[in-house]
């Protein structure tokens, strides 16, 4: 047989390997979304929402009616989903209702683990990258938050890793569009944005950087024009300000340094040490921009910087500001494996499986007590999630300084970032 017909079988074995591993995940997944309700509030905003949106069509959603703090872009696909129930029959709140809720998460989920297939073939053999392709498919957390919590934080972290991935390989065009729709999706998009900054400084091209800039407003425009009639010049900024604004308390349900101290649900106005926690807060997000801003002067151009840059930033805005929730740091697992895979750093690896760990048992309670329609403000098992949350950041933060300010490293140039 010639080495060409080899290879095929080869590529065609890698294949299917890799289809029955997520068929096997995908059915997990079904199963558990038609068994557990999901998180009761977010699992009915999803589902009045939908029934708003397809009912007073997408002019009149945000008209006041109905409670949203979501951007326009997953409106489109509640509705989409609202209109699938209704077409098929399906009986509100009912197991497939649910799984139709939670379909699009779960795709996402499967999308995110060939991803990690995709980039891990650029480093890698094959076998290695189906283990770690594998490894995401069966990811814990994110079986949990898509199946059984129900939320689409897995939709907004494969946009900012390929966000991140046409960075590193300087399509500025497609970078823009991707971080657009994550803007779109959810807030917490506007955490990544320095790494787009420092891509625009990059590229030294002005007139690229200016297109890109256009295309994504056009892009915004577009996404929101069907929602705007009606409404007033600016109300989209006002949307956003509005949910960013909302939940002013030091750390709402997420096990981070506030959580550590025991200031779950407490007012971030109040005062510690002659400041109110939320200038603790800004003082974090400020220094982690400036940690970045140094590490992009440094060490932009070493292997895995845009990823490892993007996870940091969420780590540290997660455990260090104010107003978080217990999702938050979500994104990070998928980006800190991804900073592992072009940097070859096993620490990013060990970071990952850590924040995996965290991200779940936080999630899992918090799941496990809207069940129960109650609180933890402060256990030893928050304290311990807490605490093991906030060492793995601190850790984070010296394997990133040594790494992309102190190049304490003898990697190869072969993948930059």
């Amino acid at each position: 047989m010639s080495n060409g017909g080899k290879k095929s079988i080869r590529i065609n074995k890698t294949y299917l390997i890799l289809g029955v591993i997520y068929l096997i995940a995908f059915v997990v997944r079904i199963f558990i979304a038609g068994s557990i309700t999901g998180h009761l509030t977010d699992m009915g905003c999803f589902s009045y929402w939908g029934e708003q949106a397809y009912n007073e069509g997408l002019s009149e959603f945000y008209n006041g009616k109905l409670f949203c703090d979501y951007p326009p872009l997953y409106i489109y696909v509640l509705w989409v989903i609202e209109a699938l129930r209704r077409a098929f029959g399906i009986v509100f709140a009912m197991p497939a209702h649910l799984i139709l809720l939670k379909l699009p998460t779960i795709i996402f989920d499967l999308l995110s683990a060939y991803f990690v297939f995709k980039i891990a073939k650029t480093r890698f053999s094959d076998k290695t990258s189906i283990i770690l392709s594998a490894c995401m498919a069966f990811n814990i957390m994110y079986i949990l938050n898509s199946s059984a919590w129900g939320q689409i934080d897995s939709i907004l972290t494969l946009l900012i890793a390929i966000t991140a991935y046409n960075i590193m390989n300087n399509k500025l065009h497609f970078a823009t569009v991707a971080y657009i729709f994550a803007v779109l999706l959810k807030p917490q998009a506007f955490i990544f944005a320095p790494i787009l900054i420092f891509a625009y400084i990059k590229s030294r091209n002005l007139k690229k950087v200016i297109t890109s800039l256009l295309i994504g407003a056009g892009v915004f425009v577009v996404v929101i024009l069907p929602f705007a009639i009606g409404q007033k010049p600016l109300w989209i900024f006002g949307l956003y300000f509005g949910t960013m604004g909302q939940y002013a308390y030091a750390t709402v349900n997420a096990y981070n340094l506030y959580a550590l101290l025991g200031l779950n649900w407490i007012p971030d106005s109040e005062i510690m040490l002659l400041l109110p926690y939320k200038i603790y807060g800004y003082i974090a997000i400020v220094g982690v921009c400036a940690l970045t801003t140094a590490a992009f002067i440094k060490g932009h151009k070493k292997p895995g910087f845009t990823f490892a840059t993007a996870g940091l930033l969420m780590t540290v805005v997660f455990t260090f500001a104010t107003k978080m929730h217990e999702r938050y740091i979500f994104p990070s697992i998928l980006l800190v494996l991804a900073a592992f895979i072009f940097s070859n750093d096993r620490r990013f690896l060990y970071i990952h499986i850590l924040q995996t760990l965290t991200c779940f048992a936080n999630c899992a309670y918090i799941l496990h007590l809207n069940y129960k329609n109650s609180y933890d403000l402060f256990s030893p098992f928050v304290a311990i999630v807490s605490a093991v949350t906030v060492f793995t950041t601190l850790w984070y933060i010296k394997v990133y300084i040594q790494l992309y300010i102190m190049n304490k490293d003898n990697m190869p140039s072969k993948y930059l970032t």
